[in-house]
């Protein structure tokens, strides 16, 4: 029995997670909130093209022109509130759905940031944490909690919310 995984013993099984090494290298205060801005901003724009997308196929299905479309949305301030807020939620389900699958957003993955270290992400409490860490920032006003993080230079809503980001590089 032994013999036979025999050329399989130099094989590593390790996962990638870029968790190795330390916390010495990787990035923190100031220029971990300066890549969370920017994976705030990558995460978006994949919503307002997502947004965008919705909204050509809703005119594809009701068979109204996108200007047509766009100019009725503009056209009250009732209903640039209506779609501001559905935009916000969408955000908001966006936010704690793609983090509770995948330990962080699409910007946050490009940027080499993540929620929580990997052992946490197991547990059950992360996707509550996860909803709270994501509520706290849109409470805020989006830009206030962030803005508050970038001055003070560490994550505030992580200390909040006792799920901190972290860097992979």
């Amino acid at each position: 029995m032994n013999g036979l995984f025999r050329d399989r013993r130099d094989l590593s099984f390790e996962q990638g997670t870029g968790f190795h090494g330390g916390p010495s290298a990787r990035r923190k205060g100031y220029k971990l909130a300066l890549w969370s801005w920017l994976a705030s901003f990558i995460d978006a724009l994949i919503l307002v093209a997502v947004s965008c997308v919705f909204m050509l196929m809703f005119s594809m299905i009701v068979k109204t022109p996108v200007g047509a479309l766009m100019q009725h949305l503009f056209h009250s301030q009732n209903q640039l509130t209506f779609f501001a807020e559905v935009f916000v939620m969408f955000a908001w389900v966006y936010m704690i759905t793609v983090r509770s699958v995948m330990g962080s957003t699409i910007g946050e993955w490009a940027c080499d940031l993540r929620l929580g270290q990997p052992h946490e992400r197991l547990q059950i409490s992360y996707i509550f944490r996860v909803a709270l860490r994501s509520s706290l920032i849109l409470v805020t006003g989006i830009v206030t909690l962030p803005l508050l993080s970038l001055l003070a230079g560490k994550d505030l809503a992580g200390a909040l919310s006792g799920l901190r980001l972290f860097s992979l590089k």
